[in-house]
């Protein structure tokens, strides 16, 4: 008789427990639909705060236009070799380079002569005021005299050779004033043309700018290039008898940093899952020891699908760190499944009253940690939004899953309360509260000393043999990038030109010594060209005739014949060409063009750029009354990292404020005493002191990585004070005491464990749950109890 009913329990159980799996199974079926239409992305940009206005993210994007972003440099370096050699090697790299992988641009075209027969042929565009007095004195008989001598001297000299098309061309020497044009240009690096290619020359080295059709975040296909440099690299030194000891070859691009983070992402991946795993596995064996527990670990798979479902619903472009954030879910669903666990331990015989005795401050618990995670959507960081939906989804799943599937899939559970004694709490009551306020009041103390690290490649990981690059390209070419950019953007390309005038011409007045680069005097706006064309007219209206004169008279006196320079005098006066943004960009200064004018493929504006310093006198030119003056916007990196730094600061506050209140005012909803609340909270402020206090203490800079974590630490810490002052309104449960340690262990076995991670990401994200997590687990189990029998103590 008891055998069959033991068989008709048993039966019973595993229907149940199968109506359970197949409800379990069409609920995550469910979550994972929405995953088959999202795409995911890697740019760095969803992880940026908006700003006040969307000032960060749109100076973000405007700093992606700056020259040389998104180009692939290749530095060729000897303190041996000439430069004449150093040549040859850039040569023979710059043939290979034919791959849509990487190439370089064919500039065969440009020539010193083909430079200056276009700034000739645009002279009537580009005439200024001053430049009629230059003509005046270039028109005079006796500077004409002058000019034909010097260039009779430059025709026969050899030096002279290859200019004799330049000099025929220009007999009155116009190219003096029109060169000019060009002078701000010798604040950029010197250019060096060899075989049709433009090679930056510096020390000793010279430099590629060379170009790629492979996205930065294209790891797959990045790999593909670097492979393809080294081989271009070994083919060159074999071609050129050299090695790598008497030349460095070097390439510095974004693919690499990709490849490197690509690579150490894996292998953290590999090194911390074994030791997560390894840790979950002694955990199991010494905490739980029942075939029961294994549905706990169901927990973390439940809550990264609800959650990566919710987020691909409501997102259809997710960033990929929401996929990496699911670690963090790992410890916090487990939480869940874990005091389940242990109250129906407790109470084996009434798995409902267990329930009824565990739901509330389970659903309180779960409630600290939504409104924590929640706080994250305030942020002006899309990425960060994206986790709060994430994480709350994901925490709302694995409560759930705690309170209806576990019970169910508990087929056995530990008796008796073997091993229980170890979570006893002993000590010296008041050692131990002082002890514990002095440790918070010095936490706060070396809080204030953070600072925060918003330099963007640093949430990246840089390989040693990266970091040597960077050094060499620093030391080679300085900081290619490091300059202020000035932005003069509007609908149309001429309003656009008319506002760069007037951005140079305010420079030129009041920023006089300030090595700045602009092709504002090559391309004016059309009202510019119009009062050039008419100064041009008028002024060789009445001096055509007898320059032409003066010029034919004094040429057949030294030598040359009569029509010598005829076609040059017929140029002057010849149709007046079209000069715009696509003529330039055409031109033999399309190289140099190119790095003023960005590309927009979108169409709603057109952009100028003016390159400028970037120091303090720069920044604090350009105020937000100037640029709205000048219609102009300053982007510069030192401006950028302040700003990602006021704006991290502000979330920050923001986020421990908002959180924090929230959690205050739920807990204080559960047991609606002042006392009570405030020991309950208490673990939380704890355990963000502590992280605070030891990162400033060992300064550690703070970034975005540490911000996400900050509400796992308030939650989490929320939720081991709710459930130890939960005790004293209930009868005493070791239990509990045993439950909370299990899951703070568990979420740093889980999560914690990231901080043996090397990338800079992962670890940041590691350290900070690790100290947060650790101290709000000591606060709760050793501190709290002695705070909670105060109250006892006093009335004694």
């Amino acid at each position: 008789m008891f055998s069959r009913k033991a068989n008709n329990h048993s039966a019973s159980d595993w229907k149940t427990q199968l109506k359970y799996l197949l409800i379990l199974i069409i609920f995550l079926l469910c979550c994972a639909l929405p995953l088959r239409s999202v795409s995911f992305t890697e740019d760095i940009s969803t992880m940026l705060p908006s700003g006040e206005n969307d000032v960060i993210s749109k100076d973000f994007a405007l700093l992606q236009k700056v020259p040389f972003a998104g180009k692939v440099l290749i530095s060729i370096a000897s303190e041996t070799l000439t430069e004449e050699k150093l040549g040859k090697v850039a040569e023979s790299i710059a043939r290979r380079m034919n791959n849509p992988l990487l190439f370089v641009e064919d500039n065969s075209s440009v020539n010193p002569q083909a430079v200056v027969d276009f700034l000739l042929r645009q002279a009537p565009n580009l005439t200024t005021k001053s430049d009629v007095k230059k003509l005046q004195e270039l028109t005079t008989t006796d500077t004409i005299r002058r000019n034909l001598a010097e260039t009779k001297k430059q025709f026969i000299s050899p030096a002279g050779m290859g200019m004799r098309n330049i000099l025929a061309a220009d007999p009155l020497n116009l190219r003096s004033i029109y060169l000019r044009k060009l002078s701000s240009l010798q604040n950029l690096p010197r250019l060096k043309i060899s075989s049709g290619q433009y090679f930056i020359a510096g020390k000793n080295a010279l430099l590629i700018v060379a170009g790629t059709n492979v996205p930065m975040t294209d790891v797959q296909n990045g790999q593909k290039l670097l492979n393809l440099f080294k081989k271009i690299k070994q083919t060159t030194l074999a071609e050129n008898n050299l090695t790598e000891a008497d030349i460095s070859i070097d390439i510095l691009s974004g693919h690499r940093y990709t490849a490197a983070n690509s690579s150490i992402i894996k292998r953290d991946i590999y090194t911390v899952s074994i030791i997560s795993i390894c840790a979950l596995a002694l955990l199991f064996f010494l905490a739980f020891r029942s075939r029961g527990a294994l549905s706990i670990f169901l927990a973390p798979g439940v809550a990264i699908i609800a959650g990566m479902g919710c987020c691909a619903f409501f997102y259809r472009d997710m960033s990929a760190i929401v996929i990496g954030f699911g670690a963090v879910l790992m410890g916090i669903s487990i939480d869940f499944a874990v005091h389940t666990y242990f109250a129906l331990a407790e109470n084996p015989g009434d798995k409902n009253a267990a329930l009824r005795e565990i739901s509330k401050p389970m659903l309180f618990g779960a409630a600290t940690s939504c409104v924590s995670f929640t706080a994250l959507y305030i942020s002006g960081i899309a990425g960060i939004r994206q986790l709060s939906v994430f994480a709350v989804a994901g925490i709302i799943a694995a409560c759930g899953y705690a309170l209806f599937f576990v019970p169910r899939f508990c087929g056995s559970l530990p008796s008796g309360q073997n091993g229980l004694s170890i979570f006893s709490v002993r000590g010296n009551k008041k050692a131990i509260i002082w002890s514990t306020f002095i440790i918070m009041g010095c936490s706060i103390g070396f809080a204030f000393n953070n600072n925060f690290d918003s330099e963007l490649k640093n949430l990246g990981y840089i390989s040693s043999s990266l970091s040597r690059v960077e050094k060499h390209f620093h030391e080679k070419w300085g900081e290619m990038r490091a300059r202020s950019i000035l932005f003069s953007q509007a609908e149309t390309m001429d309003e656009a030109l008319h506002i760069n005038e007037n951005a140079w011409a305010d420079i030129q007045t009041n920023l006089n010594n300030v090595k700045a680069v602009s092709i504002a005097p090559m391309l004016p706006c059309s009202s510019t060209k119009q009062a050039n064309n008419a100064r041009w007219i008028n002024f060789w209206d009445q001096e055509i005739t007898a320059a032409g004169q003066i010029i034919t008279k004094e040429s057949v006196q030294l030598g040359f014949t009569a029509q010598a320079f005829k076609p040059a005098i017929n140029r002057i006066s010849a149709q007046i060409p079209p000069l715009d943004a696509e003529v330039l960009l055409s031109g033999p200064l399309a190289p140099l063009a190119k790095m003023f004018i960005p590309v927009d493929n979108s169409g709603a504006t057109r952009q100028v750029i003016t390159m400028l310093p970037d120091n303090k006198k720069i920044t604090d030119y350009y105020t937000p009354q100037k640029e709205k003056e000048l219609g102009v916007r300053l982007v510069a990196q030192s401006r950028f990292k302040a700003q990602l730094e006021q704006e991290m600061k502000r979330d920050i506050i923001k986020f421990i404020s908002i959180s924090g209140l929230l959690v205050a005012v739920l807990i204080f909803a559960l047991f609606r005493d002042l006392r009570r609340a405030a020991l309950a909270v208490f673990p939380a402020v704890f355990g963000v002191a502590l992280t605070f206090g030891l990162l400033g203490m060992l300064q550690i800079p703070l970034n975005l990585f540490h911000i996400v974590a900050l509400p796992l630490v308030i939650g989490l810490g929320a939720d081991y004070g709710i459930f130890m002052v939960f005790q004293e309104i209930r009868t005493p449960s070791p239990w509990t005491v045993k439950a909370v340690k299990i899951s703070g262990l568990t979420t740093l076995a889980g999560f914690g464990v990231l901080v043996f991670a090397k990338h800079p990401a992962m670890s940041s994200l590691g350290a900070t749950v690790s100290i947060g997590i650790s101290s709000a687990l000591c606060c709760a189990v050793f501190v709290l109890p002695h705070l909670l029998r105060l109250k006892g103590d006093d009335h004694a």
